[in-house]
Order: C-alpha cells, then structure tokens, then sequence
C-alpha cells in the first residue's frame, strides 16, 4: 500500500480507496501478500454447488494461470471423495482415473513414492474406507468428516488383529515397509511384490488368510500375490511369535478404520494456511506446477486449486504465493498437495458430456498418479432449465451474425430444447434461424454505435444476448499470417476479421464472405465463424476473400516436401548428458548401411541410408525418472517452417519413453513425443507433430529416452539416423496488401479549433546544434516537453539556450507519474525494459489505480497515457494486451476519450485497436509536437507536421 501512495503522490485519496495505513511492527498475519495483477477471472456454474474460476495473474516474475473449484460441502446434489488408481501400488491418469469413478470434476492428489512402489505417502481413506497408511515421516492429511465438513487433520490407523491366541494391534496398511514391532497388512489393492517389507527385521512371519482362514504361515515373505478373497500379515520382532503359532485353518478376524471418523482423507507435504494465516517459512523461491486443497473456516466450502507452471504462459508459484492464492480466494485453511508433473485438473465444462484436463502438465502429458480428490454431482434430468444465445456479439452495418442456441439441465448438462423462436429490439432484420443482418427495412445500414437486443424462447425458457454494431467496414485480415499450410486429412480453420477505422474488431460471418478457390484443390466447411479448408488434391494456390469490396488474398499448400538430414554424422555435433548424475552412459558414431538408398526416409521397407549415432546408457536404481540425453552441442537448425519432425531408430526392447526437444526462434523449447515405449530392436521409423505456435526457424536440441519406472534397472543402447523434417511446399506469393489511407492523427482534415494547444516529445538529443533544433519545435508554443529518461537536465539546459528556460520538462520515469494540462490528464510510464513489469512493477497498478481516478473525475475529459513504446511493442505479449484492455474498458466505462503516446519509433505512425490510437511519435532527435483539440470532433489529438 505504502509503494502504491509513493507511486502515484496522491496519498489522500489513494488512503481513502485501499484503507488506513498499518502501524508499528507488523505480525507475520499483517504482512502484506506479495504484488500482483489480476488480468482475468472468470466463473463458470459446473452444477448445483460446484463453480470453475479460471484465472490469470501478472506477478513480478512473470505469469501465472490457474483453475480453481469451489464446492459447497453441504449441497444435497454434491459429494466428494477420494479417487483412486485401481491399486495403491498402480498409477493412473487423473482423467481416466475420474472417468471411471463417475467424477465431474478433479485434481491429483498426494504425493508418492515415483518410481518405486508408487503409492502414496500419506493416508487415504476412500467413501469412509481405509485403504492405506501414512508413511512414518508424512503425517499431515486433510478430508472431510461424515458431517461433511472439511478440516485439516492427521488421520491415523486404528485397527486390530483377532487370532486363537488373542487380539492384537494392527500397525500398518499397504506400507512397502511394515514398521518395526508391528502387525503390517497388505490387502488386494497392494499389486507388487512384499520383499520389502521386513527390510531390517531381526524376525519376520508372513501368514496368507484367504475368506478368513489361513492357508500358508511363512518366516519369510513370499512372492505370491494378495489373494482377492483374503489378505497378508506380517508381523515383526515381538508380533512375529503370534503369527507364527497360527495352523492352516486357524479363524483370523481383522477389524480397522481411520481416526478420525472420515468420509475420505487424503495426505499432503505441508500446510499453506492454517486458521486463515499464511504458514511462516514457506519458500518463496522455486516457482513450479502446484495444485493445493483448502476449506472455510467453517470447513462448508471445498476449495481445490492448480496453477499451470514451466512455460511462457505460466511460470508456476511459489509456496509462499501459492499460500497467499489459496487465502485470497478464501481459504481459512490449505494443504499443498502434488505438484510439478503430477498437477492436474479436469472438469466437466458446461453442456459437455466428457472431462477436460484444463491445465497443460509439465511433462507433456498426464501423469500417472495413485490418488486425487474427486466432485461428484447427482446426474441431470436433461430436461432444459437454462437457455444460452451463442455467437459473435458484434456486427458490421450491412453485414450479419449468425446465432444459435445451447439449453443446460439443472446440473449444467446437455439437453435437448425445442427450435427456438427468435425475437429482435432494435433496428435490423432476425431471420427464423436466428441469423441477424444489421440492415434497414429499406436496405440501408444500421448506423454504427447501435446496439440491439436479439432473444430466444424455448420450452417456456428465454434467453437473450446484444449486439453492438460497430463502425463501418475499414479492411479484412485473415487469421493466419503466411498463408495456409493445409493438414493433409482434417484440413486447417481460419477466420477472416474485419476491422473498423477504430479498430474494433469481429470475425465476419462466413455467409456474407465470397471466396474464390480452386475447386479441383480445395473446399470449405463452415465451423462457427471460421473456415475450414480442405485439400481434396496435392497442390498449391490463391485464396480470394471478399466482402463489401474489401479483399484479402490467402496463399496455401496441401502437398509436403520431405527433407532428410545427415545430421548424424558428425561426431562433434552430438554429446552425452543425463538426469539424474547416477545416470551413465556415452555417445559414439557408427556406419549405418541402407537397404536400398533409393527408398524415402519414412518408408517402413527401406530403413536408414545415412550415417548414425548410437546412444548407450545404463539406468541403475533411482528415486524418480531417469534420461539419458543425445544432446546437440548447438540446437541443430531444421530448415523451412517444419510441421513434422522424425528419425530411423534402432530400439533396444527396453521399454523407455522416447522423447525429443524442440527450440524455436525465441529460445522457447518444446518437449515432443517421438513413441510411448521402445518396445522394438530392429529399425524403426518415429515422428512428432510441430506443436503449435512456435516461432520458426525450429531447431532439435535433444533426443533422449526417459524411464519413469525407479523399480526398473537396465542397460540399454539406441541408434538413431537420418533426421528428417515434413515441410509444406513453398506457396505462391500474393500481391501486396492495400496500403491503408493514412491515419487522421496524422494528416486531419481540417486544422486544429481554437483554445488549442501544444506539446512536444523527444526520445533522443540531437547530435549537433540542439538549440536550433529547440527553436523549431519551440515556433509552435509547446505548453511543456515530454523526454524519455536521463534528457530532463539537457533539454533544460538548450531550452534555456533557446531562451525558453519556463519551458516545464517531463520525464517519463519516477518521481513524476502523472499531470493535467486543461481537461487531459498525461500518465508517464516507464518502458525502458520493454514494459511495464521489467521496468517497475508498480507501474501496472498505478496505472489502473489512475485510469479509474481519471475516470471519476469532474475536469478530466481525456487521458494520454505515455511511455517509451506502445504496448503493441511490448517484450511481454500478453502485458501489452492487459494494457490495451485496460484502456479499452476506461474509455467504455467512463465515456472518455483516451490515447497512448510514445516517445520513439523510427518514423510517425499510428495503429488503432479497440478504439485507442497507439501513437509512436517517431521522434529520434527531433522534437515532434502534438496539438490537443478540445473542439469536438474524432481528432482530439494530432502531430504537427
């Protein structure tokens, strides 16, 4: 709070929006959570009782999104509990897992012993069973109780153990090691071997009980497995003599539960807050996948959260921040539960049939987990109770929008509603189908800025949604950049937008669109308001999109090249790494003999022609994967815009994922898939997809088998061989698109109204003679001049030279923040880092703290926002989107007319999106000098020429 006051020099009213100042030395309670912005959040109804909020948050460091499920404990249509693997000792995907328990919505559970036994460490207890133990250093756990409210809790074995000789205690469920001094029970859910299990014993007994009887007693373990009808004792030091007086024959009562009394338990690695206080000590270093349980502080409301991590689009939380998450959303209590590769949720989104993993896992697929927690909801009636209106919300005058309708049960299901009949407010025509064209009754547009009311009834059941008519028609940009690289079976979606001279964007709908195609190449299948294009033969051609005389020209190819690289025969190029250090193993060069070398790469009769490496390694025993790297001395560049990425291999048999890292052009790397398990020894043909989104030029920086098994050791050796790359064929170039007519800012119309004035901007000191330079921009009155930072005392200094020394300097930098000139307020950022974020992070809540002081105030009529560069230039993509929102909503909310300004660029230039007019003042050296128009009209401000 004190940071934001200091920001913005307004501490009056900053006080009076976010409360009083602490005082004196804070408890750890009362310290303050660490800065963040919220970018987006959005809550979406799963069913009676159950909510999704999506969310995204801008920290210090970077990005973070995340799910969050919140469920009401007590609801009558709602339940939980814990789901599991079909064995404590078996791992299972979470969304196969919660398929087949019938879940509608989950997260991964415990943690667990990867690699080995696979089962988790803390206690789980499942619909009011106990299914196993915690491992002696894992006490923690949290569920909830048959009141149905949930707590943290260590949940702890009672149990006993009725023989002929006697009662005694049991000590241990399904643990690979039973505890010394005690009786250890392994029921049919424990699927692996017991060898473990009288580890350090100085005596051991096994008895086998099968429908209550015993059939075998043993002094050592056996390899047999868990009868489906009975269990496994064993006892150690004083508890062996017991079981081993036991006769086949000999009655064996075993009776346990969990204390306390739970529905379901589940165990975790710490606590994040308890009694609504964020655990003190927690780290606040490491930033990972996490997922996190958490209840309120009646323990009614269920909160489970996770929060992707180990990409660009989120790097992941701290414990600490992931703490803070859970408290903020309204957890009095959390536990943090599995994270990394294991964070996992799925849910069933609204009028969907299916789960869907929402987060993208760090290892590039599901893990194989034991356990998770699972919500279940009573099943729908499929009878409609909520109507829904689907479709684009803006329109084009003269253009149209076609809309549709979703009907949801009362658990937020699919159901079935009647064809809807529609009804319009407003001006325009509503067509039975619901398509609505923003045309007049005599044929003439509806006026841009009108918005319409568009309704559907069914079933007794309405629904309605509006629609905004924008300006007209400016220009149409296809959504793919470069042309269309056709997929061979499903085709490829694109969306042709349309812009207005503001630049509010909405796709147009594909019935207003005429395309011109080569018909014997391609064809179209409408998908909502996208295209898809489907190649009918090998070729390549022109696209024509046309619409209200505006045109668009999109180059594609449906055929492929394919390329294959010698990339193996250099030794030098490839070396040895491994995970973890224990992990050994080399590379070396072969000859590699082809077939018959006039065969394709790919083709499954002819193997490799070229030279290859070979990749020994030897994995011994760990604790969790292990990998052993073919690894590139330099990322190896892969020519053209690659879509698929394959190499021969001669496999060992030995059952190890294969996988491949890709980087592209931005230093981003992706993680591929090139075969689930090397279960063959000859040569074998493998390739992966390109994921989407990368930035060619895309170059291979490893091939590495990995082994997830730690029970596994083995040693192995790969020979890998013409790398080879699938290329879409080089598409014809379009003509140049239609330079747009020059921006208003730029050139007005008409010169500036009176009570105008004027501004000046520099970014850089001119080389030589700077006070002549001042003269010039000085001719035209500058109220005062805005400089990029470190220019405030030379520019003062030749404006005093220039006999203008009252001239007022700004800097776009700290202490100064903001300042009104008349009725327009200017808010200077700095930019320096290539954004807000790198540069000062408080900069993004001052921002929106003064965007919505500007919005509220009495004298303020326009905003200018300035800094170095506009956020359409930002290092951070999606920080200059959040900016570009921003400002956006202000102008909506307020009325307010609003414009960002920067300093630099190369020349003068102006782009308009979503109504702002982002501005670069092209100004290296030369003062460029702006005009503030209070007359009324759409150009407020303009650039002096």
């Amino acid at each position: 709070m004190r940071k934001r006051i200091a920001w913005l020099l307004i501490p009056a009213v900053a006080t009076a929006l976010t409360g009083p100042v602490a005082a004196a030395s804070p408890t750890y309670s009362e310290v303050s959570p660490k800065p963040y912005v919220r970018a987006a959040e959005a809550e979406t109804p799963l069913a009676q009782g159950l909510t999704l909020t999506s969310f995204e948050r801008l920290y210090p460091h970077g990005w973070a999104k995340g799910w969050l499920l919140t469920a009401q404990l007590s609801h009558p249509a709602l339940s939980t509990d814990l789901i599991t693997a079909p064995g404590v000792t078996e791992g299972e995907p979470l969304s196969a897992m919660a398929a087949r328990a019938g879940a509608i919505a989950a997260v991964n559970g415990d943690f667990f012993d990867i690699g080995q036994t696979g089962i988790a460490l803390g206690t789980s207890v499942k619909s009011g069973q106990f299914l196993q133990s915690a491992i002696p250093d894992w006490p923690l756990g949290a569920g909830v109780g048959r009141d149905r409210i949930g707590r943290l809790m260590s949940v702890v074995l009672e149990g006993s153990i009725t023989l002929p000789s006697g009662t005694y205690p049991l000590g241990a469920v399904n643990l690979p090691t039973v505890p010394s001094g005690t009786i250890g029970l392994f029921t049919p859910l424990w699927t692996r071997d017991r060898s473990a299990a009288t580890v350090g014993a100085s005596e051991a007994v096994e008895v086998v009980v099968r429908q209550g009887k015993v059939v075998s007693v043993s002094p050592t373990v056996t390899d047999g497995p868990v009868p489906d009808d009975g269990f496994v004792l064993v006892g150690r030091e004083a508890y062996a003599a017991p079981l081993a007086a036991l006769q086949v024959g000999d009655l064996v009562t075993l009776e346990y539960h969990a204390n306390p009394d739970v529905l379901w338990a589940v165990g975790g690695q710490r606590y994040l807050v308890a009694e609504g206080v964020v655990t003190p000590g927690l780290d606040d270093v490491t930033r990972r996948p996490r997922t996190a349980l958490g209840f309120s502080a009646d323990g009614s409301t269920l909160f489970l959260a996770t929060v992707e991590g180990g990409s660009t689009a989120s790097s992941g939380l701290t414990l600490r921040e992931m703490a803070e998450l859970m408290k903020g959303f309204g957890a009095a209590s959390a536990m943090e539960l599995d994270g990394g590769g294991s964070s996992a949720m799925v849910a069933r989104l609204p009028g969907t049939e299916g789960l869907t993993l929402l987060n993208r896992p760090s290892d590039g697929q599901e893990r194989r987990i034991p356990n998770g927690v699972g919500i279940f909801a009573q099943a729908g009636s499929g009878i409609p109770h909520y109507l829904s209106v689907q479709g684009e919300r803006r329109v084009f005058p003269g253009l149209s929008r076609t809309l549709s309708v979703s009907a949801l049960d009362e658990q937020y299901g699919p159901a079935q509603a009647a064809p809807p009949l529609w009804s319009l407010a407003g001006p325009g025509v509503l067509a039975p189908d619901g398509r609505y064209a923003a045309v007049q009754a005599d044929g003439t547009p509806v006026a841009a800025g009108t918005e319409v009311v568009v309704a559907a009834e069914s079933g007794g059941l309405t629904a309605a949604t509006r629609l905004k008519v924008l300006g007209p028609l400016a220009r149409i940009v296809p959504s793919v950049e470069g042309g269309l690289r056709l997929h061979p079976e499903e085709g490829t979606v694109f969306t042709v937008m349309g812009y207005d001279a503001d630049g509010f964007a909405a796709p147009i709908d594909p019935a207003d669109l005429t395309v011109s195609f080569d018909p014997a190449l391609i064809r179209f299948e409408r998908e909502g308001d996208s295209l898809r294009a489907i190649p009918l033969a090998e070729g390549t051609g022109l696209i024509v999109v046309s619409v209200q005389g505006h045109e668009a020209v999109i180059p594609f190819a449906a055929a492929y090249r394919t390329t294959v690289l010698d990339a193996f025969a250099n030794p030098a190029a490839w070396q040895f790494e491994r995970y973890p250090a224990e992990v050994m193993g080399g590379v070396a060069p072969v000859e590699q003999a082809g077939t018959d070398p006039t065969q394709g790469a790919g083709d499954a009769a002819a193997g490799p022609t070229g030279a290859a490496m070979v990749l020994s390694y030897i994995f011994g025993p760990a604790s969790g994967n292990r990998a052993a790297y073919l690894q590139a001395s330099e990322p190896l560049a892969l020519p053209g815009q690659p879509v698929r990425v394959g190499m021969w291999v001669k496999g060992d048999g030995q059952g190890a994922w294969l996988r491949a890292v890709l980087q592209d052009a931005s230093g981003a790397r992706y993680t591929v898939n090139l075969a689930p398990a090397v279960d063959w020894t000859d040569w074998r043909y493998v390739e992966a997809e390109v994921p989407a989104g990368v930035q060619y030029p895309v170059s291979l920086h490893r091939v590495y088998p990995v082994e997830t098994d730690g029970t596994r050791i083995y040693a192995g050796s790969l020979q890998f061989a013409d790398l080879t790359v699938r290329d879409a064929v080089e598409m014809p170039a379009a003509p140049p698109p239609v330079a747009p007519p020059r921006d208003l800012i730029l050139a007005p119309a008409a010169p500036a109204g009176e009570g105008s004035w004027s501004f000046a901007v520099l970014d850089a000191m001119p080389p030589v003679e700077p006070a002549l330079v001042f003269r010039m921009a000085l001719a035209a009155n500058p109220v005062f001049f805005l400089v990029d930072t470190g220019l405030r005392e030379p520019v003062q200094q030749a404006l005093a030279e220039a006999g203008a020394a009252d001239v007022p300097v700004y800097e776009m930098a700290p202490p100064e923040r903001f300042f009104d000139v008349g009725n327009v307020r200017f808010i200077l950022l700095g930019t320096g880092q290539g954004g807000l974020r790198a540069t000062d992070f408080n900069q993004l809540e001052g921002l929106r703290t003064l965007l919505y002081l500007a919005g509220n105030s009495e004298t303020v009529q326009q905003v200018i926002v300035v800094g170095g560069e506009t956020p359409l230039d930002f290092a951070d993509r999606r920080e200059g989107e959040l900016i570009q929102r921003w400002l956006t909503e202000f102008e909506d909310a307020s009325g307010k007319a609003a414009a960002y300004l920067a300093s630099g660029g190369f020349f003068p230039k102006v782009t308009r999106v979503e109504g702002i007019p982002y501005i670069e003042a092209g100004s290296p050296m030369v003062p460029r000098v702006f005009t503030v128009d209070p007359t009324p009209g759409s150009v407020w401000i303009r650039m002096e020429q």
